[in-house]
């Protein structure tokens, strides 16, 4: 994986999760926020930090956000500050920017600005949340657009003892198998934290109890996949 250059400017706690995740995951990240004492929150876990106005044009190039391959807008109590912000960023040219919104109006101020690249953390951990209630097989989801999703699912029972090809996900189902997640065997069975990530699956694996399928697909698929236990 390529090391990547990411900015984050807002520091609450999802700005502040993320840039853990980031830094954790070996890439550079410049952790931005207006107020120093989140910054010092942030220190150890940022490849650099700064305490600056992030509606400044000049601060914002000369802290090189121009230069990014990536800006997270993760700023989520001061609308205004956000929308002068993101368009901060356009102006100086700064690209890949993802910008979080919590309201349609947001939303749509910020496409209005050019802003594409738009989420939300609580919408898709409410999704996320709704989805696993109503059917237990889901583990997990996370939401790409209105029309796509990846999701976390175990291995329904006419699919297991079947290989990966034998399964016929992208012919069926017209899914995609991003990995498989299997239990790793332990003394404490119901510890799901003890699983092991298979990489990219093998035409050849062979699908067992208890597996963790993740899926990426239109989310009609998906429903109708993990509808047919």
């Amino acid at each position: 994986m390529r090391k990547k250059r990411i900015a984050v400017i807002g520091l609450g706690d999802f700005g502040i999760e993320l840039i853990k995740r980031l830094y954790e995951d070996g890439h550079e990240v410049t952790a931005i926020d207006q107020d120093k004492n989140k910054i010092d929150r942030i220190r150890e876990f940022s490849t650099y930090c700064v305490a600056i106005d992030s509606t400044d044009e000049s601060e914002l190039k000369e802290h090189g956000l121009d230069e990014m391959d990536a800006v997270v807008l993760a700023i989520g109590d001061n609308f205004e500050n956000l929308i002068v912000t993101a368009d901060a960023l356009k102006k100086i040219g700064a690209i890949n920017i993802f910008a979080r919104y919590q309201s349609d109006l947001n939303k749509r101020v910020l496409q209005m600005l050019g802003i594409e690249s738009l989420f939300n953390p609580e919408e898709q951990a409410a999704q996320s949340m709704a989805e696993q209630l109503a059917n237990s097989s889901v583990k997990g989801v996370t939401l790409l657009g209105q029309d796509y999703r990846i999701l976390e699912a175990v291995v329904p029972k006419h699919m297991q003892g079947k290989t990966v090809q034998g399964a016929k996900l992208r012919e069926d189902w017209n899914l995609n198998l991003i990995t498989v997640k299997r239990p790793k065997k332990t003394r404490r069975k119901s510890d799901r934290k003890d699983e092991e990530v298979l990489g990219i699956p093998s035409p050849n694996l062979v699908l067992s109890e208890g597996d963790i399928l993740v899926l990426f697909g239109k989310t009609e698929d998906l429903e109708q996949m993990i509808g047919k236990r």
